[in-house]
């Protein structure tokens, strides 16, 4: 694919230069006629025919030629980004002219325009996806994971495909990590929508033409204030010169969960209680009086509420030139079927890009909107959680019959659930299939975005460019949500009655865009210079509102059951309920703004062209801070040095096509802090229900108002970074290597941290408190080993190494707690703390016997005073990974083609909160009712040492390095179909098919460090075509 901003141009000058060769094939003796296209089918415009050098032709606008020569002369074929190509001339040619990845990936799409990748001053990474990978992939970001080094993708389950992107670690503690994604020049807000947590789902990845990241400061400080995290530029497809051309691509996918906790039979579970409880205890009755009342069971509830589906996506676009307008249209439909039972997602999106250009290429304009029909259907993921502690020896429906009472009710709708005589039990494991299928929770969104790109360029001064970009991003969700009367889930929440409830939650989110710059390259030959300069002002505003009704029931509530003598059951109507609310839906409207205005200016300047200087610099204003910090400025610089170019490096050229040293500084800021839009100020709340003033009339209640905490003096996050790369490029580019060392330190980070009693109406808000440093190493090799005429062998390897310490925190304490678990109230395993990574882990250090075994309890005193308490606790190990790798490699034979992904993390550690939840003996017989566990090396009692408890041990600190096959793919493809009308590729592929890891949990890879979500990830099987017509 080439750069429409490049291709353009020169397919113009091209056809403009061709003019008189055109006209003269009109009394051609020799006439030889043909056709020249691309890989995927389309029309080669301007491509130009020559003969030992001298141009004989040009193609026109569908790509046809004719020119004079006699048959058997050797004809060469070229065009800008395609590797040229000889061949004899004869009658009726078709030429396909390939892709030269040596020059596609010169140009590269950055802030505010693009440069030559040669001329790259800042560290950036270009991630073109092929067609394979674009039908792999369900959202954008599974397009980039292990494709660039420094550049974490962490994805998480659950049909919507959400996850995290992390770029060179996390430049701070509480406000957002998350890299500011701008999606053809429109930046988005990351925050999530009401009914879809992930932005990028929203995008067809079949719809990407190029993925740019931005790495250092130098390349995003151009962004300002929200660039700390790292730029990624998501560019889609246009329209390319010539007929229409059709691309069609459709996928099939069967999805099952690659593993699964396994938890105890009951057979394996009663010998436990035996053994902790005696053979006539009561959780050993309870289970012996199942058998007796419903058979002997041994229900594995995890394969009740997982699946095996099949998902489908289909893909059309139609692209060409009608007249002088370029143009494509695309439309695509996703079908995601999760495997927890009863989630899915249905995705439509229909999109299209306009790019004409007048006044002899003076006036560009580059116009696209997408619109997208989002339909989640989420399923309760606490069902998987039930799964594994649920009682195995019970059944999935119980037998009770009914006597009299409500016609069509039956006790608990159906469903088995654990009882306190003839009540429900609220204490007790809800029936996992009841969780599935208890509640209805579909969301739908609506949503658009585009932008109007105008590029005007001064007839009397062609250097000089004015840029006007309007852009938008505008979405409507509504999410319904409702539970079923006398449900389990129903009489467990809300007023545990039963009563059947609806929820409608409505938001809508605007993003507007006004970004106005000028540009303006001069090439000055008598001093060997190039100037590139670009100074603009950006505007731009978010916006969103939302409201919920309260929660409505939908009936009345229900009274407890009656137990009749004859063992049957009576349900009765209980509190009036029906058509109340909740919660007063008034008091649910809220709606928030934010404001970011900006000027920005860059200058590039290039001496000798070796010798290249980038600088930049925004001011950014934030409305979340006072008038006194509402400004950041926000500099950068870089530097690089063309070595290979330099007159005694001119021998090495036969080898070393490039060797590039790169040198940048920068500041970047940051804001956002989330929901929170005004931190500075004093915001009124009305009190809640418990809350409030007994009215002076003996009526009801009065509502108060009081102020949330805030703190006046907030103000900017800086981060500031260091970066020197190399970048080499070996034998005609078959070898390319990039190395990066980079430093970044962050100050007066954004947390939200505890405050002293009685400072503020409230114990916690945002504050700015400490010191952030980053420091790490990149490496990225691509290489061609083997590249003949039937085989090519093409391979890339990644490594980075990135270290975190925390340098300086502001609050009263040496440390902020973070990192909640299951074990009980507010419980905690990680911190931040100064001289170590943020989010370390927390724990106590287990004492083991001379077995191994753990003593249950026994901790070291590790201020040796005789005493176990939180003091105790050791800060060690982090969740992230202190090296991260992967490797690609593919195969080409002939029309075949082979290739498989590898990825791994190094040094990693996870928190087993899952495990250890369901390790401890104690917890299987509680409220009189019988939980599981899962299978365990070791189980503890919970009974020893009490007041500190097993689950704050580091022995449920586990290493979680490991290696991963992200996918396996083979594929063929037909180049030449229906008289060279069609190209057809057919493929396969496995996806997640192995990974290998020490760790026994779920999955090793957990973003936050605490694996605590049960949803498994898919094992995923695919067969895809793809056509060109």
């Amino acid at each position: 694919m080439k750069q429409v901003k490049i291709k353009l141009p020169m397919k113009m000058l091209a056809l403009a230069g061709g003019l008189l060769l055109a006209t003269s094939s009109l009394a051609q003796n020799n006439a030889i006629k043909g056709h020249v296209k691309d890989a995927s089918g389309e029309p080669v415009m301007g491509a130009t025919i020559t003969v030992n050098g001298k141009a004989i032709g040009i193609t026109d606008m569908d790509g046809n030629f004719s020119v004079d020569a006699a048959p058997g002369t050797e004809l060469t074929f070229t065009f800008l980004g395609m590797t040229p190509q000889t061949v004899k001339a004869s009658g009726n040619m078709n030429i396909i002219l390939s892709d030269d990845q040596n020059l596609l990936n010169e140009v590269v799409v950055i802030g505010y325009g693009s440069v030559k990748k040669n001329d790259l001053t800042g560290s950036v990474s270009t991630v073109k996806p092929s067609e394979v990978q674009a039908g792999l992939a369900t959202s954008a970001q599974d397009l980039l994971v292990g494709q660039a080094p420094g550049v974490v993708v962490t994805t998480a389950g659950g049909p919507e495909g959400s996850g995290t992107i992390r770029v060179r670690g996390g430049s701070s503690l509480n406000a957002s990590n998350d890299p500011l994604i701008v999606i053809d020049g429109v930046p988005l807000d990351n925050s999530s929508v009401q009914g879809m947590g992930n932005p990028l789902s929203m995008i067809a990845p079949d719809n990407i033409e190029n993925m740019t990241i931005l790495k250092d400061a130098s390349a995003t400080a151009i962004y300002g204030s929200r660039a700390s995290n790292g730029v990624i530029i998501i560019t889609t497809k246009r329209g390319r010169g010539g007929k229409p051309q059709v691309n069609f691509s459709a996928n099939m996918y069967i999805n099952t969960a690659r593993k699964t906790y396994e938890s105890l039979s009951t057979a394996a579970l009663t010998d436990v209680l035996v053994k902790q409880f005696g053979e006539d205890s009561d959780p050993v009755k309870y289970i012996q009086n199942n058998a007796q009342k419903y058979g002997a069971l041994n229900t594995n509830w995890q394969d009740e509420v997982l699946r095996t589906t099949i998902s489908h996506d289909y893909n059309l676009s139609v692209g060409g030139t009608t007249g002088c307008l370029p143009y494509r249209v695309a439309v695509s439909y996703t079908n995601n079927n999760g495997i927890l039972k009863n989630s899915k997602m249905d995705r439509a999106t229909v999109g299209f890009n306009l790019t004409p250009e007048f006044l002899d290429h003076r006036l560009k304009i580059k116009a696209n909107a997408k619109g997208y029909w989002v339909k989640n259907q989420f399923s309760n993921s606490g069902a998987v959680s039930a799964g594994i502690s649920m009682d195995p020896s019970a059944p999935i429906y119980n037998d009770a019959q009914m006597k009299g009472g409500l016609d069509g009710y039956k006790l608990w709708n159906g469903y088995y659930s654990q009882m306190n005589g003839n009540a429900f039990n609220t204490n007790g494991t809800n029936n996992p299939v009841a969780t599935v299928n208890d509640r209805d929770d579909k969301a739908t969104i609506l949503r658009s975005n585009g932008n109007l790109q105008i590029d005007y360029a001064l007839k009397w001064l062609p250097d000089l460019h004015f840029n006007l970009n309007l852009g938008y991003d505008v979405s409507k969700s509504k999410e319904n949500i409702y539970t079923a009367a006398n449900s389990p889930t129903a009489w467990d929440g809300w007023r545990n009655d039963g009563a059947g409830t609806y929820q409608h939650i409505e938001e809508f989110k605007s993003n507007t865009l006004l970004d106005f710059y000028v540009n303006y390259q001069k090439e000055v030959k008598s001093i060997k210079s190039f100037f590139d300069a670009t100074a603009g002002y950006s505007w731009q505003r978010f916006y969103r509102d939302g409201n919920n009704n309260g929660t409505i029931f939908t009936t009345n509530g229900f009274n407890t059951p009656t137990l009749n003598d004859d063992g049957t059951y009576t349900l009765s109507w209980g509190t009036e309920r029906e058509g109340t609310t909740y919660t007063n839906p008034e008091t649910t409207k809220w709606a928030k703004h934010l404001q970011l205005l900006s000027f920005f200016g860059r200058l590039n300047y290039t001496l000798m062209d070796r010798y290249l200087l980038t600088f930049t610099v925004r001011g950014d204003a934030s409305s979340r801070f006072k008038k006194e910090n509402r400004w950041g400025v926000f500099p950068a610089a870089a530097l690089a040095w063309k070595i290979t170019d330099e007159p005694w490096m001119k021998n090495t050229k036969d080898v070393m096509n490039e060797m590039k040293l790169r040198l940048g500084w920068g500041v970047t800021g940051q804001q956002d802090i989330g929901d929170n839009y005004y931190p500075y100020l004093a915001t009124y709340v009305a009190s809640t229900q418990g809350s409030k003033y007994p009215s002076l009339s003996g009526n009801g209640f009065i509502s108060t108002l009081y102020p949330t905490g805030y703190d006046p003096d907030i103000k900017w996050e800086e981060t500031t970074t260091w970066n020197a790369g190399i970048d080499f490029g070996f034998l005609d580019n078959r070898i390319t290597a990039s190395f990066d060392y980079y430093l970044r330190k962050s100050k007066d980070l954004l947390s939200y941290v505890s405050v002293p009693s009685g400072s503020s109406t409230t114990n916690m808000m945002n504050q700015n408190i400490g010191t952030l440093r980053n420091e790490g190493v990149e490496f990225s090799l691509t290489a061609r080993p083997i590249v003949s005429k039937d085989f090519t062998w093409t391979a890339n390897y990644n490594i980075a190494y990135n270290k975190n310490e925390i340098t300086k925190l502001n609050n009263d304490g040496s440390y902020v707690e973070v990192g909640g678990i299951s074990a009980g109230t507010g419980g905690t395993c990680q911190v931040h703390a100064v001289g170590y990574p943020a989010y370390s882990f927390f724990l106590f250090e287990q004492v083991y016997d001379e077995a191994g075994k753990p003593l249950e309890g026994v901790y070291v005193d590790q201020n040796n005073d005789g005493v176990i308490n939180d003091d105790d606790r050791r800060i060690f190990r982090s969740k992230d990974p202190k090296v991260t790798m992967s490797f690609s490699s593919t195969f080409n034979w002939k029309n075949w083609d082979f290739g498989f992904s590898l990825r791994a993390n190094i040094g990693n550690y996870v928190y087993a909160d899952a495990i250890s939840n369901n390790s401890v003996i104690d917890n299987c017989w509680k409220n009189a009712k019988v939980n599981n566990l899962i299978k365990a090396d070791n189980y503890f009692t919970g009974t020893a040492n009490p007041s500190v408890g097993v689950q704050k041990s580091d022995y449920w600190l586990r290493n979680a390095s490991f290696l991963r096959c992200d996918n396996i793919t083979l594929g063929h493809t037909w180049p030449q179909l229906l008289d060279n009308k069609m190209r057809l590729r057919l493929y396969g592929a496995v996806q997640n098919p192995f990974v290998i890891t020490k760790y026994k949990g779920l999955d090793p890879e957990v973003a936050d460090g605490i694996d605590r979500d049960l949803y498994p990830r898919s094992l995923t099987f695919t067969v895809g075509l793809v056509a060109s017509f």
